[in-house]
């Protein structure tokens, strides 16, 4: 498929009576924004379209692995193969996936699926400094916020949910939101 049609695809299959929420998050710096998500809790499965089948790149270069902390919707395939020009040895022992790759060069792909919601923390057993965190997300409605803590999730369905915000190290009570068929919600700080 086309990458034009398969945007249209998309699009199409996005909720008919969807609105926009706006806001913004405490923010200390922009390494702080880079390690957090904002996403809609939980909606019916049904107002949004699958997974992607392309699979979602989570790079090492560097002895990092970029983004630090990559949102993915539940189903999702993420592309873990080595960017770097060292050898690495990705791992998890986290309740949602745990798996080791084992010793990997660069070029070397390595996919693997993620189909159950929550965090999953991923390590190097070469580089003790090498962490992120792949969030796997119910569904598709998150968004990364702007260097200053400003965001922006367009398409969400009209109802009453419930925003969160992840980093790691947090813990913040859900705010309710209610988004509107058509238009935009803008929420205080």
């Amino acid at each position: 498929m086309k990458p034009a049609v398969a945007v249209l695809a998309c699009l199409l299959a996005l909720p008919a009576t969807a609105g926009t929420v706006k806001g913004k998050v405490p923010i200390a710096d922009e390494k702080q924004a880079e390690h957090t998500v904002i996403y809609i809790e939980q909606v019916p499965e049904s107002s949004f379209p699958p997974a992607p089948a392309t699979p979602v790149k989570l790079s090492q270069k560097g002895a990092r692995f970029s983004p630090a902390v990559l949102p993915v919707l539940k189903g999702s395939t993420v592309d873990l193969t080595n960017d770097d020009f060292v050898t690495h040895s990705v791992f998890s022992r986290s309740k949602v996936k745990t798996f080791d790759l084992g010793l990997y060069g660069k070029g070397q792909p390595k996919l693997m699926k993620f189909e159950q919601a929550g965090p999953v923390e991923v390590f190097c057993a070469i580089h003790p400094r090498m962490s992120g965190v792949i969030l796997v997300l119910q569904n598709p409605f998150f968004t990364k916020p702007a260097a200053d803590g400003s965001f922006t999730l367009p398409h969400v369905p009209a109802g009453a949910w419930k925003l969160r915000v992840y980093r790691p190290g947090l813990v913040q009570e859900p705010v309710a939101v209610k988004v509107p068929a058509k238009g935009t919600v803008q929420l205080e700080p």
